[in-house]
């Protein structure tokens, strides 16, 4: 038997794909994967290209064949997987980043770090839920995401650990984030698999461990705040003639003492999970070239990641903020109409005027859509000039402002409509089990995003090709998720009032790793980078967690103001004056990925994708 294992999900609700696992041989249960092997291997090294290798074992009868392809993020030189003991034979193939919880020197690659640990208790225990217990305890300490695998040779009843391992319990579905599963491998014709969960510290209380290790992680966070504000903890209300736009950024809501301390404390929180996700990422090209990228957009989330960052990388380091566009024949097509009808208005004006040239000189500008130079380079701007590009050349002009010693580079990926639809059933593949039309949306603006492939413009304003070798990419997931910036926050608030908003909030943390994790890191993963999250680090989780509702999100205030409250004062307080009014805008409408086809109009963001033209 062959059961392919793709590293999907850790156990804190947060993937990436450092180290993936490939298949174990010869387990008593059945795989009904149908994609050939040497498919699987190829999207494997794709994810894991610094160095794979194998490792064959037995448990009784069965022989098990396991397989790791490593992307080198840690430590001073490639560390091969699977990790093996010479000591007791226990395997361990990782998945994941330790940030926290665990030391790990920089010099140190930290799966080493951590099959030291398991070698340490291999042995101990009276039982098998004995070592089991001990074995959690490890693991609930290590801050960071992280899938694995875990074979346990060495006494008892040959156990293999995971989590983030698709089997036949779960066909084709992703494993939940919601604990630890255990099979043990010599027991013959029983193909129980055991859960040893992560639980929350109401349910913890519940339990009762007479004797040895809990057989459960305690979560590190606890659940929303859930006290409703008073009156009298509120801040002041807008005036009713207070006039507030973007254009009028200086009006922001008064910030009270709660308030001002939570500011201070966010941008401490946010700036330590930053920190440990920038530093010690292995240096493999030119001192001065970019080891980090930001999938940038301009917004609030992905603008306080970079002036963070900023803090913590050498003076001199480049950092690469990948921003992409796609050429999207609905909006081409409306373009035209509108050039088309402003150009009739134009040519009504000059006839009624005797300034030819100059109308000469207007219609040009209309009909190019751009002051920038049409060129093979360019691929005719305007195409390309999707509102996340606009937003993101002025947020970038507030970043060098703010940190004008930063070389920041801002990387256009523009998209012709007939690569995507090149690389469509490829991209399908990768976000499986999702299919709506809503995540391939999605997962295309990553896709190409993270690829990296695009251009810089120079000091005459010209484009010239460019691709980013960045392999660390923070992301601005979680920040609307726990801030409110979704509009169904707002429309929660409008009915329910601040326990509705909370129970919103509550949700869209409970279930951000089924609707977005999974799909994300397999999308960039794609490209040989990681994705990492600095705001669902667990300090910042546990930290917004604890919040009172309205120091994160008061929806009394117009949009641009009262959702993400908390985040917009972070960034006029890192200095951002004008983004830190920016509107949420989803990926899909920013870079125009929504309704990729002619006929787009008619396709809903849940409907299941047509796969017929493929």
């Amino acid at each position: 038997m062959v059961i392919p294992a793709e590293a999907q999900y850790p156990s804190r609700s947060v993937c990436q794909a450092v180290h993936r696992i490939i298949l174990i041989r010869g387990l008593p249960l059945r795989s009904r994967h149908t994609q050939p092997l040497q498919l699987i291997f190829t999207l494997f090294i794709l994810a894991g290209p610094s160095a794979q290798d194998t490792h064959v074992d037995h448990a009784g009868d069965m022989e098990l064949t396991f397989y790791g392809a490593v992307l080198h993020l840690r430590g001073d030189t490639v560390a091969r997987q699977p990790h093996v003991s010479s000591r007791t034979g226990d395997v361990l193939i990782w998945n994941g980043e330790i940030f926290d919880g665990i030391f790990v020197d920089h010099h140190q690659n930290d799966g080493k770090v951590l099959m030291d640990r398991l070698d340490a208790i291999s042995d101990k225990g009276s039982s098998q839920q004995a070592h089991a217990g001990l074995f959690l305890q490890i693991m609930a300490t290590i801050e960071g995401p992280y899938a694995f695998v875990y074979y346990h040779a060495s006494c008892f009843s040959d156990d293999l650990f995971w989590t983030g391992l698709p089997c036949e319990l779960l066909p084709l579905e992703e494993v939940p984030a919601d604990g630890i599963y255990s099979l043990s491998l010599n027991l013959a014709g029983d193909n129980t698999i055991a859960r040893y969960p992560w639980l929350a510290s109401s349910a913890v209380e519940s339990q009762h461990v007479l004797t040895g290790p809990p057989l459960y992680m305690q979560l590190p966070f606890g659940r929303v705040n859930d006290s409703v504000p008073t009156d009298s903890q509120l801040s002041e209300p807008f005036p009713e003639d207070a006039k507030f736009d973007l254009a009028h950024p200086g009006i922001v809501p008064p910030i009270t003492e709660d308030m001002k301390q939570g500011i201070s404390d966010m941008i401490r929180v946010l700036g330590d999970s930053v920190k440990r996700r920038v530093q010690d990422i292995p240096r493999t090209g030119l001192p001065h070239e970019a080891r980090v990228g930001i999938l940038f957009s301009g917004g609030l989330d992905c603008l306080c990641l970079a002036a963070l960052a900023d803090r913590f990388l050498p003076e001199g380091e480049a950092i690469d903020l990948l921003n992409v566009g796609f050429e999207n024949p609905r909006s081409v097509k409306a373009k035209a109409a509108e050039d088309a009808l402003n150009l009739k208005r134009l040519k009504k004006q000059n006839a009624r005027s005797s300034g030819a040239n100059q109308g000469a000189i207007n219609q040009s500008n209309i009909v190019d859509g751009s002051s920038i130079t049409s060129g093979p380079n360019s691929q005719s701007s305007s195409t390309f000039n999707v509102p996340d590009r606009i937003t993101g050349y002025e947020s970038l002009a507030e970043l060098r402002r703010i940190a004008p010693g930063r070389h920041w580079n801002f990387v256009e990926i523009n998209v012709p409509f007939e690569e995507a639809t090149a690389h469509r059933a490829e991209i399908l593949e990768r976000i499986a089990p999702l299919e709506t039309v809503m995540d391939l949306s999605i997962a295309m603006a990553f896709w190409f995003a993270s690829r990296g492939i695009g251009y810089l413009k120079n000091n005459h304003g010209e484009l010239v090709p460019y691709t980013s070798q960045a392999k660390v990419l923070l992301s601005g997931l979680g920040a609307d998720e726990q801030l409110g910036g979704y509009s169904r926050h707002k429309e929660q608030f409008k009915t329910a009032s601040w326990k509705g908003l909370i129970e919103s909030l509550q949700l869209d943390v409970d279930r951000i790793s089924t609707r977005n994790l999974g799909r994300d890191d397999r999308i960039i993963s794609d490209h040989g980078k990681e994705a990492r999250y600095p705001f669902l680090c667990t300090n910042v989780v546990q930290f917004l967690s604890s919040l009172r509702v309205d120091l994160k999100v008061d929806l009394r205030y117009p949009r641009g103001v009262g959702e993400k409250i908390l985040l917009r004062h972070v960034a006029r307080q890192l200095g951002f004056r004008h983004a830190s009014s920016h509107w949420k805008r989803a990926v899909q409408f920013g870079a125009r990925t929504a309704k990729m086809t002619e006929g787009g109009r008619t396709e809903v963001g849940q409907q299941i994708v047509d796969r017929s033209a493929e």
